[in-house]
């Protein structure tokens, strides 16, 4: 694309400096409306997130997830154990 389309936020290329105008990007959550680069649009939903306090995002138990808590506890404990 000749002129791929700039990002009002950021003045960034839609969707991003390495894909400019290669496929879409995001729609602004501001007006639902104006298109804008996926950086912006991902730093819009993560902040409309934490003002609505909805982090995280998911809680769900996953075997693999569940299996690398007890792997960091794991090893926390014996780091406090090893400090005395």
């Amino acid at each position: 694309m000749l002129n791929p389309p700039i990002c009002p936020r950021c003045l960034g290329y839609i969707p991003s400096n390495a894909f400019a105008g290669e496929y879409p990007g995001a729609i602004s959550r501001i007006d639902n409306k104006t298109e804008i680069c996926s950086d912006c649009g991902t730093e819009e939903s993560i902040l409309a997130l934490i003002e609505r306090k909805q982090w995280p995002i998911i809680i769900y138990e996953h075997p693999a997830t569940i299996d690398a808590k007890e792997r960091v506890k794991t090893r926390l404990m014996m780091e406090v154990n090893a400090c005395g």
